[in-house]
């Protein structure tokens, strides 16, 4: 992934007489395409600033509304100390936030199985299932959080069958098994999601224990079991059975899984992975299709559903 541009010397400094930052901010490393982000202290405490590229804005107004609401209903994330509106140093909203310990999970490399990969991902459900329970209302006024809609299996087989990345049969029989997965267990009345978990945004200590959500950018409103899709077919059970620990689904909860995986899965395969892509599993076309068939031994009742339909 190339490196995002650094900042200034003059900008950085600006920012540290702005907000009382102790020092001169020190560049992270960039583990996503928008943001630059610095390590700096702001009474005494770490702090991470995060400045996203111009025009690359609306994650940051999104995590305005969305990172406070996760904070004060009691999930593990850092507290965001500041949101700057004021364009006058760079011409893009900044944060400051609490700085949170540990590494991302995806910098670990752990194998599949590994006891810290699966310590990680059930303390991420669990976190989770607090964050749907416990964020009854986000102020919006603005409207900075995102419209979380459903798939669209009509568009997705469009996409495979142009793309000639599936024959006709093959690509009606996935939509059509979404489209019914989903008249089967129609989604409960919505609640907050991060709908964006994946290994990326988790930080994590050495021993897998779950730190912080970071990364609010895409939180809006919708069916909890999509917060349990973003991570890939294989983090999916643990993360399930985290989330079972804390909280009740519904009882269709299981078969909109599947849906929400096998449209993944599918709309994936026409997928084309930019240049600085090629490293990240979930842009290989088919390792979402065999992750899901490696996973789906796990959950008899997609077996029995799927077997119904004959």
């Amino acid at each position: 992934m190339p490196a995002l541009p650094d900042l200034t010397p003059a900008e950085l400094a600006a920012f540290s007489q702005k907000y009382g930052l102790k020092g001169t901010p020190e560049r992270l490393p960039s583990v996503g395409i928008v943001n630059r982000v610095y390590r700096a202290a702001l009474n005494g405490q770490p702090i991470v600033l995060r400045i996203p590229m111009p025009g690359d804005v609306k994650d940051a107004l999104t995590e305005s509304v969305a990172a406070p609401a996760a904070f004060h209903a009691g999930v593990r994330t850092p507290e965001l100390l500041i949101f700057d509106d004021d364009r006058d140093v760079v011409d893009a909203p900044v944060t400051v936030y609490a700085f949170a310990p540990g590494r991302s999970l995806e910098s670990y490399g752990w194998a599949e199985g590994d006891p810290r990969l699966l310590r990680a991902y059930r303390e991420a459900g669990r976190e989770l299932a607090r964050l749907h329970r416990n964020v009854t209302a986000a102020p919006d006024p603005q409207g900075r959080l995102n419209p979380i809609v459903p798939p669209n299996p009509p568009r997705t087989l469009a996409r495979v069958t142009d793309s000639k990345k599936l024959g006709l049969a093959d690509a009606m029989w996935a939509t059509e098994t979404v489209s019914r997965l989903l008249a089967a267990a129609p989604p409960p009345t919505p609640v907050f999601l991060h709908n964006d978990l994946h290994a990326g945004n988790l930080m994590v200590t050495d021993t897998g224990a779950v730190t912080a959500l970071i990364d609010w950018g895409d939180a809006g409103w919708g069916d909890p079991v999509l917060d349990l899709t973003y991570a890939g077919p294989l983090a999916a059970p643990e993360l399930l059975r985290g989330y079972h620990e804390e909280a009740v689904l519904d009882g269709g909860a299981s078969l909109r899984l599947l849906a929400y995986l096998l449209e993944d899965a599918t709309r994936r395969l026409a997928y084309v992975p930019e240049g600085h892509e090629t490293d990240l599993w979930y842009t290989r076309p088919g390792t979402a299709l065999m992750q899901l068939l490696r996973v789906s031994v796990q959950f008899p009742e997609w077996e029995e559903w799927l077997g119904r339909q004959g």
